[in-house]
């Protein structure tokens, strides 16, 4: 399956074999073995909420996450995407390099969300989000850690296996390397891209919680 610039398909995350969020993006580049995204601010995508017959007394995000994850009793609520953002993916990477924008279009900075590698359907690319981010500066003079909490809860709470969080770890050393070394794709031309106008805001197709 290949997609063309300008298609809009659906990203899924599926934990278990269920629906755990969706959201539209546009397709900017698809060649072999690398597939570039755009979602831009104000994209209206689902997202995993506490069922209504569950009262839910977390007291953070990671913990609500971790309650709806353990229990499989999530439901999907609207939520709108707050920062334009493009996505650089790569074959069979457990992550992927958002390039973030300010409203000016000039780049915020640097964003790692670490992730299953994505799996290709006729409508949808598929994967998990795996809690664990890296947030870096625009010229790469820094980097810290993002929801490493909300990781480490998972991997205590079994939601992560210890193979799961091993592999992530071995892939975030791996980043961090190209990070401090200003490697690829950390030295290239996206912060200076930008989107089609005609593109507008994608919104969820139908079908778009068929799995």
């Amino acid at each position: 399956m290949t997609w063309a610039p300008g298609d809009v398909i659906v990203v899924q995350e599926l934990w278990q074999g269920r629906l755990w969020a969706a959201r539209p993006v546009i397709v900017v580049e698809d060649k072999p073995g690398d597939l570039v995204l755009w979602c831009p601010k104000g994209t209206v995508r689902k997202v995993p909420v506490a069922p209504p017959h569950r009262p839910d007394s977390a007291s953070s995000r990671g913990e609500r996450m971790a309650n709806c994850l353990a229990a499989a009793d999530w439901a999907l609520a609207d939520s709108v995407w707050d920062v334009s953002t493009l996505w650089l993916l790569h074959d069979d990477d457990w992550h992927a390099v958002w390039v973030s924008f300010l409203p000016s279009g000039e780049q915020w900075g640097w964003y790692v969300n670490f992730q299953e590698p994505s799996r290709r359907t006729a409508r949808a690319l598929q994967t998990m989000d795996l809690a664990l981010d890296i947030v870096v500066e625009p010229d790469c003079s820094s980097w810290r850690w993002k929801d490493e909490d909300e990781f480490d809860l998972f991997l205590a709470r079994g939601v992560l296996s210890c193979e799961v969080g091993a592999r992530v770890r071995t892939e975030a050393a791996a980043v961090i390397e190209r990070i401090v070394r200003n490697e690829a794709p950390f030295e290239s031309e996206w912060p200076r891209w930008k989107p089609d106008p005609a593109w507008g805001i994608p919104a969820l197709p139908a079908g778009w919680d068929v799995t």
